[in-house]
């Protein structure tokens, strides 16, 4: 019986995933490894394959090995000889999970945003970016971010794809600043503020002056500076000031005042390359103090030592935490 050889073009999806995965990808790699998915649509198939095998449940896997036979399980096999002991140990381990079903989600989509990929800009898992627009208005995007810019004569629009974004707006009285999101949209009235897109809803807070909200149901409301609302297509509902409301992400942290540990690990969520899971009990534990973005197992580590937690770690790919027994 014959052996399915890796060809070139999944060999190099290989090497990416081992690049992506090692927590060392500069943004110019990233960038690079961004064109060179759009390069060939064979280019894509070759890592959607190699994805295959550390996130599809167990029907797409078979579904892959359906269309591409024997390049499913010789990807697997090349993947985990090319890794390290160490990463060989977790790529194993995070395969096991996920045909569990503790995974499926997508972990590859963890390192790069795929959903982001045609979008004018997009920041990856644990980056953030600040772009100056074309009429001068700063644009600043939270990690695993995705936003497309249309400007016209008339109007300068931001749609807010996925993630959160603050803006700085230049003065143009002639065309107005628009951030659109799957709810409604938020026009400028002044000059700073931020929107979060959520998975059913979005959020808006004004940082100075204030903004126009507009639901796709018609709702309307005007934002004042401190202000936060959270609002779907046919509600809107204020927001008392919480670590979701604020721009301490902007500085690389986030600050919380009696909240829940939930609120804490939803914040970590897009500077994590894996998946981290929180028990019911865990995720109702009350937090106090300002903790970083771009060290998670630090972070974590540090809420071990002064919470009632318990934090597991299966490689790279998967982060559970519980309370103590």
């Amino acid at each position: 019986m014959s052996t399915a050889r890796v060809d070139p073009v999944t060999r190099a999806a290989i090497d990416w995933m081992l690049r992506l995965e090692s927590g060392q990808a500069c943004p110019s790699e990233r960038q690079v490894f961004k064109a060179w998915l759009a390069e060939n649509p064979a280019h894509l198939a070759a890592w959607q394959r190699v994805a295959g095998v550390l996130k599809a449940p167990v029907a797409d896997l078979h579904s892959v090995e359906r269309r591409s036979p024997g390049q499913l399980q010789a990807a697997r096999r090349a993947l985990l000889a090319s890794a390290s002991p160490a990463g060989k140990k977790a790529l194993q381990g995070g395969l096991l999970l996920l045909l569990l079903g503790l995974g499926a989600a997508g972990l590859v989509d963890r390192v790069t945003p795929l959903t982001g990929l045609t979008a004018d800009y997009q920041t990856a898992t644990g980056e953030r970016k600040t772009i100056e627009l074309a009429d001068g208005s700063l644009l600043t995007l939270n990690a695993r971010s995705a936003v497309d810019i249309e400007f016209s004569s008339g109007q300068r629009r931001v749609h807010l794809r996925a993630g959160e974004l603050q803006v700085d707006v230049a003065a143009d009285a002639k065309r107005p600043f628009v951030v659109a999101t799957a709810q409604g949209q938020v026009q400028a009235l002044g000059t700073r503020f931020m929107v979060r897109q959520g998975t059913d809803e979005s959020l808006a807070s004004v940082q100075q002056h204030s903004v126009q909200l507009d639901t796709l149901g018609g709702l309307q409301r005007r934002i004042e500076t401190g202000q936060a609302l959270s609002f779907t297509a046919n509600q809107i509902d204020p927001q008392t000031p919480t670590s979701r409301s604020q721009t301490d992400w902007l500085a690389g942290r986030v600050e919380l005042h009696d909240e829940p540990l939930s609120a804490l690990i939803e914040a970590l969520r897009p500077y994590q390359t894996g998946m981290l899971r929180i028990s019911p009990e865990a995720a109702r534990v009350r937090v106090f103090g300002v903790f970083p973005l771009d060290n998670t197992p630090q972070t974590l580590s540090a809420l071990t030592q002064t919470l009632p937690i318990k934090v597991t770690r299966y490689g790279p790919w998967l982060t559970l935490i519980d309370v103590r027994g």
